[in-house]
């Protein structure tokens, strides 16, 4: 007793606790860091579904403040059309029937806009797990809706395009099944649908219809078939196939199929896209029967024309062989030879006294000069007629001549041969003689020096007689005096250039670009295939037919250029 008082103490280390309340400060001020730095969306709600908390992304992405949106139900921000799936989710999130759950859904922004979101949920729970409130991750997958609805759109548009497009569209994988076909393939070739859509999913590729050949008779093998052809490799382009069966008439198709490549360039399968072209080829045909009409038509309208101006040559001719028949008739009905029948009766008369009937008769004294003068005049006619004869045989040549030129140029069409161009416009110009000094159309002629052709004469006659025939129509209607055609030959390098020249009516700027067509006519007796049917055989020639003209009452040009050389089909 009597000591020093003391006293005394403990020391604990609470090192580590500072350390760990330490940390704990660092782990928290990292996740208020990473909550309110974050870019997605996060809030805290009670059971009630209120909003307890969220962190400025989420309070962007709904364009609140945070403040406005403590408190506020989220029913009210959900779009009533995911509303009613997110609250389900929701109950049975806090009901433990799931530990969390994500879905997409859509947001009501404070200015009404729709937010697609991509939200998972889960619950946060205390020290004996008892759930406190749940949380909400939200990432914006706006732009991924966007463009997901615009592909969408897209792919809606493009099934649309390629249902009702009017050719037949088919795909099939590398094993050579059918994964698309539309409606027009399903009805082409007989493919069962279900649907007038896109029709996809793994199927047999099988028609139920046969597929033949062009000819109509020969089975196309699959393995010669264009979709088959693709898949090997080959790219096939317009392959002719007729189609047979499927309760209506025969089909012709045109195909063309390719593979189908990946982004990666791996092959993915083949397509083709065939068209019906029944419809145009018998079209085609149906041209080409016209055509001929057309060109056989024209042709012998060409050809009647030409007829009538030989004919009316011919008739000119035979009226100068009628004068020359006249004259010689004339002359041999003259009394000549009956004054020298009386001159030898007078002779017999005195056979037994002649010399002595010569000495003393004043008529046997005026014989000499008598027979004198008959033999002038006899000789004279001789002249005459022999000059007549000339004339008749000439006459007699040249109907012959131009009747050997219409039975050569009355021949079929087809035959190439190497003519002179200056003896081609002057059979032209001769059958056309009579008709243009009919008229009163002067004719001239300005031809170059030009190489013979190898062409289808035929044809060029056809060709030249018809617009020489339709100058003269247009020298005549335009009512001039001084009418002229002029008919020019040119050479231009690779071509013989012919044109026919008038001064006639002329064209109507209006009329330029129909001139050629079938039907059109400016004329009121005209067929209208002339012209038409003259530039389709320049065409078959490998050359051209043109037409120029300033207009009404300036006259016309036609041009028909010509190659040198045939030309093969």
């Amino acid at each position: 007793a009597g000591g020093i008082p003391g006293f005394v103490g403990a020391i604990t280390d609470v090192t580590e606790r500072v350390a760990a309340g330490e940390r704990l400060q660092q782990i928290e001020a990292q996740f208020r860091t990473t909550f309110e730095q974050s870019p997605m969306g996060i809030a805290y709600a009670d059971r009630a579904g209120r909003v307890l908390r969220c962190n400025p992304a989420y309070a962007r992405m709904l364009g609140y403040s945070a403040n406005e949106l403590q408190g506020m139900p989220l029913t009210e921000l959900n779009d009533p059309a995911d509303a009613a799936h997110d609250a389900a989710e929701l109950e049975r999130l806090w009901q433990g029937a799931t530990d969390s759950y994500s879905l997409e859904k859509r947001y009501r922004r404070k200015d009404q806009s729709a937010l697609w979101v991509r939200a998972s949920t889960g619950l946060i729970r205390d020290a004996n797990g008892v759930p406190e409130y749940s949380v909400c991750f939200d990432r914006d997958i706006s732009h991924r809706k966007d463009i997901e609805a615009a592909l969408a759109e897209s792919r809606k548009v493009l099934e649309a395009i390629i249902s009702d497009v009017p050719v037949a569209i088919l795909a099939c994988n590398l094993s050579g099944q059918m994964l698309v076909h539309n409606r027009a393939a399903a009805e082409l070739f007989a493919i069962p649908t279900a649907d007038a859509t896109i029709l996809t999913g793994p199927g047999a590729y099988a028609f139920g219809v046969d597929v033949l050949l062009p000819d109509g008779v020969t089975p196309l093998p699959r393995e010669a078939r264009p979709l088959s052809r693709a898949l090997r490799g080959e790219t096939v382009t317009n392959m002719e196939m007729l189609v047979r069966g499927n309760g209506g008439p025969d089909r012709t198709t045109v195909s063309s199929a390719r593979q189908i490549f990946g982004q990666h360039g791996e092959t993915l399968g083949a397509v083709v896209v065939s068209q019906d072209i029944t419809e145009r080829r018998d079209a085609e045909l149906e041209l080409e029967r016209v055509h001929k009409q057309l060109l056989d038509a024209s042709r012998l309208t060409g050809m009647a024309e030409v007829a009538t101006n030989v004919l009316h040559n011919v008739g000119n001719v035979l009226n100068s062989v009628n004068v020359c028949v006249s004259r010689i008739d004339e002359q041999l009905r003259q009394p000549k030879a009956a004054g020298l029948g009386k001159v030898a009766a007078l002779l017999q008369e005195h056979a037994a006294d002649l010399a002595s009937f010569v000495a003393t008769d004043e008529r046997a004294r005026r014989l000499p000069a008598y027979l004198a003068q008959l033999a002038q005049r006899l000789d004279a006619d001789q002249r005459v007629a022999l000059e007549e004869l000339t004339g008749l045989q000439s006459h007699i040549a040249h109907i012959k001549e131009t009747v050997m030129m219409q039975q050569s140029y009355a021949k079929l069409c087809g035959v190439t041969e190497t003519v002179a161009v200056e003896s081609l416009v002057d059979d032209c110009l001769r059958m056309n003689t009579g008709a243009l000094a009919r008229h009163g159309v002067v004719v001239r002629r300005e031809i170059a020096a030009v190489a013979p052709i190898t062409v289808d004469k035929h044809k060029v006659l056809q060709i030249m007689v018809n617009l020489v025939r339709n100058a003269k129509y247009a020298c005549d209607e335009s009512g001039r005096p001084d009418r002229q055609v002029i008919v020019r030959v040119e050479d231009v390098g690779p071509t013989v250039r012919l044109s026919v020249i008038d001064n006639g009516v002329g064209i109507a700027a209006e009329d330029m670009h129909r001139l050629f067509s079938h039907g059109f006519t400016t004329r009121k007796s005209g067929h209208g295939f002339g012209l038409h049917s003259a530039a389709l055989a320049a065409r078959e020639l490998g050359g051209t037919l043109t037409a120029h003209s300033d207009g009404r009452g300036q006259g016309a040009t036609f041009v028909l250029e010509l190659p040198k050389e045939a030309q093969h089909a």
